[in-house]
């Protein structure tokens, strides 16, 4: 459940009073502990970087984004703090994109959720946006969000139809209308990945936009020790193939769709600080899509091999998620704890295995040179019954 890694922020200053200096420690109401350092600096969730004293209580909210070409730029991309690309059918992607530090007026065009969205929303999210979904996909909603998750779909407050867009790419949140609708979750969170050294960030690192060609955050400070990358080019299907290269001038991993930019609302190139590669495994859904062939489901729960691109170089990592509620922890090859870099995020949930009926399987390179497969991500050791290839 949410509340494992979740927990209410009138706890937590119990805890404090109780604890003096020793660290704090929560029960949930699952009877789990969750402990927070003495001392601990106050840090935005999802970055790691600077906040204020309640920004861990602030809520997070994911919404579903569509990419179809016919839709960018997209709005409100480039306030994220955290995103996933995952595979849809067709061969095209669509993002999961979660906000808190920053949050804008207004996000979309939203689109309906798949299943590996939930594996994403269900740790850290206080409100779940999208527009319906499959009878079957809305089904593993309904059983694993728990209703501490304001689920918002299409007629909710805040969401709504832009005149003068096409169906059904006109759907959009106003971001304040939708919170203001929920009841507040004043519930601490500690991020989707497990950050299991909290360390004090250089003021440098900001969250907010910079003067530099893109309106996209500066990078933490955060020192990795790796081989160095400048470019990054990924292949999902021969429909979508992003790709990235690195800007040491203003420091950022830069996003482009084949040899376009991909483009911020205002016009600049969308960059991030942080760029995460995860080798999934990918199942049929169980169903078809409009096209008439099966729909991709991405499983992110098991373990596997992931990349953290950050500074112009690039980590090899393991990640490793057992439940579909569960953070995400990373570690390095000796299988020492991994701390994820501070500032904002883009993460590439890449199939590199198809089970099923769907086919699609993806690839990426480094500097131009592929990058070899070794072992294949594997199923959690206790699977979700319906993360089988036949749900």
């Amino acid at each position: 459940m949410k509340s494992a890694i979740r927990f209410s922020v009138m706890g937590l200053a119990l805890a404090l009073a109780v604890s003096g200096c020793g660290g704090t420690k929560s029960e949930t109401s699952d009877g789990e502990t969750v402990t927070v350092p003495a001392g601990t600096p106050p840090i935005w969730s999802l970055t790691g970087l600077p906040g204020p004293d309640d920004a861990q209580i602030q809520p997070i909210v994911v919404v579903k984004i569509e990419n179809d070409p016919i839709v960018r730029p997209q709005t409100g991309l480039d306030r994220a703090d955290l995103i996933f690309e995952e595979l849809v059918e067709g061969g095209m992607t669509r993002f999961a994109v979660i906000y808190q530090s920053d949050l804008p007026d207004e996000v979309g065009p939203v689109r309906s959720v798949r299943h590996v969205d939930v594996a994403i929303a269900e740790p850290i999210a206080d409100a779940f946006v999208f527009s319906g979904g499959a009878r079957r996909t809305m089904k593993f909603v309904k059983r694993k969000i728990p209703t501490s998750i304001s689920v918002i779909n299409e007629g909710a407050p805040g969401m709504y139809r832009k005149p003068g867009v096409s169906a059904p790419h006109d759907l959009f949140l106003k971001m304040s209308e939708m919170l203001d609708s929920i009841a507040p979750k004043n519930t601490l969170s500690t991020g989707f990945f497990v950050r299991p050294e909290l360390k004090p960030v250089a003021a440098s690192a900001s969250p907010t936009a910079s003067s530099s060609t893109s309106a996209s955050p500066k990078p933490s400070s955060t020192a990795l020790t790796g081989k160095p990358v400048t470019q990054v080019g990924l292949k999902f299907s021969s429909f979508s193939g992003p790709s990235w290269k690195w800007n040491a001038a203003d420091k950022m991993w830069m996003r482009s769709e084949g040899i376009k930019p991909f483009l911020n609302k205002d016009g600049t190139q969308f960059g991030t600080n942080n760029l995460v590669i995860i080798e999934v495994r990918e199942i049929d859904a169980g169903y078809k899509g409009q096209t008439g062939g099966y729909v991709p489901r991405t499983v992110l729960t098991g373990s596997g091999r992931a990349w953290v691109l950050s500074d112009g170089k690039a980590v090899e990592v393991a990640w490793k998620k057992p439940f579909v509620d569960a953070q995400m922890e990373l570690t390095d090859l000796d299988g020492n704890p991994f701390t994820m870099p501070t500032g904002r995020t883009w993460v590439e949930l890449l199939p590199v295995v198809a089970e099923g009926q769907t086919g699609f399987t993806g690839e990426y390179s480094f500097n131009g040179t592929l990058v070899a497969l070794k072992d294949l991500p594997l199923p959690a050791a206790t699977p979700e019954p319906s993360d089988s290839a036949t749900p």
